[in-house]
């Protein structure tokens, strides 16, 4: 909505142009925790783009008839997310992972709610979670700091303190491996498998990421080479993580043929009670290094080096040099490893969302 016009720009096709006209880039992202709204620009134009992103967020006209119109469009974003199976396991396993809270929600919502949505909810949030207590601006790239500073603070007055975000706490229960299925004629099985992980600055956090890029992440890495190298099973496969404020979730995916789901499923498992005890020096030398050249190829980007800053500050409240997370994770050893693996990939703690020709699963590390 706030790209529909502002006090200063009420023509929306202006907004973006103010941007593309100079060859930039204009958007925005919503996660679970945050939105973040960016751009990138010519360094000479680094004044000119800040004052646009500010003003968007701080005079949006919000008008019905846009409401309206963006809430069709919305509704649309909800219906494709369903037509991909892919997509749809994800959802799924976030059902199964977090029931009753917001991460067990679609982050676009439903279109049941997204059609409650009034113009004067939207003034009210906005009100209540748009405030200089939760902003944090972050710029990188060719600019002098001090100029910046001076530039943006009579800007950033405009908005009111409030009150700082809090969030409800989100917690795991234990339960037995949970499994949802739902049928769809198409020829993969789309599987997604989760495990509860850490919160962003646990301690632990480090070595999590490791272990579970150690299993999917790249096609050197486990699950990669065991399922479809050895097995052919599959195209696509990997593992990833994701951390929030308070909690974290082990994600893996994979698409196969819908009479070798079972068995996929059976193999991945195979590979998690692995990984447990059979670690060796040399593959977690091989991921460090996979986080360190990947982190300083990412670095070379000013959009990255800002996203870094601002990721920092916003969700840790703290700022961590990349040189100082580099020297963590290259202290995470390979007991650490073995020890977050018992910990994290727990039997009882399995969920398993399947799109395709799914009927159901029983004891899943039993499958044959």
């Amino acid at each position: 909505m706030l790209f529909k016009g502002t006090e200063s720009i009420p023509d929306p096709s202006k907004i973006s142009e103010t941007i593309e006209i100079n060859g930039g880039s204009l958007n925005a992202v919503t996660d679970y925790e945050t939105t973040a709204y960016w751009c990138r620009t010519l360094a000479e134009k680094t004044q000119e783009s800040i004052q646009l992103l500010l003003q968007l967020i701080t005079e949006p006209l919000l008008r019905p008839e846009d409401i309206e119109l963006e809430r069709q469009v919305i509704i649309e974003e909800i219906n494709s997310v369903s037509d991909y199976p892919n997509s749809r396991a994800e959802v799924m396993l976030d059902e199964l992972m977090w029931p009753g809270t917001s991460l067990g929600r679609d982050i676009a919502g439903t279109i049941e709610s997204v059609s409650k949505i009034s113009h004067e909810s939207l003034v009210e949030f906005m009100q209540n979670k748009y405030s200089s207590n939760n902003l944090v601006i972050s710029v990188a790239g060719k600019l002098n700091h001090d100029e910046i500073i001076d530039f943006v603070q009579p800007l950033a007055e405009s908005l009111s303190c409030g009150e700082a975000n809090t969030f409800n706490n989100v917690n795991y229960v234990k339960n037995k491996s949970r499994f949802m299925g739902e049928e769809r004629r198409v020829e993969q099985s789309h599987i997604s498998i989760g495990f509860p992980g850490t919160s962003r600055c646990h301690e632990l956090r480090h070595a999590l990421d490791l272990l579970v890029a150690m299993l999917g992440e790249g096609m050197s890495s486990r699950l990669f080479q065991e399922i479809r190298e050895r097995r052919g099973l599959a195209y696509d496969i990997g593992a990833g993580t994701s951390h929030h404020i308070d909690t974290g979730t082990i994600d893996i995916y994979a698409a196969v043929d819908k009479k070798k789901y079972e068995k996929t499923i059976y193999l991945i498992s195979k590979e998690i009670q692995k990984i447990k005890t059979d670690t060796y020096i040399e593959e977690l030398d091989k991921v460090k290094s996979l986080f360190t050249g990947r982190l300083k190829l990412n670095m070379e980007d000013t959009r990255s080096v800002a996203n870094w800053n601002c990721n920092q500050m916003l969700n840790e409240n703290r700022f961590q040099s990349t040189k100082d997370y580099l020297k963590d994770l290259a202290s995470v050893s390979l007991e650490d490893i073995r020890n977050v693996a018992s910990e994290y990939l727990l039997e009882e703690n399995m969920n398993i969302a399947v799109v395709g020709p799914a009927e159901s699963c029983h004891d899943l590390w039993g499958i044959k």
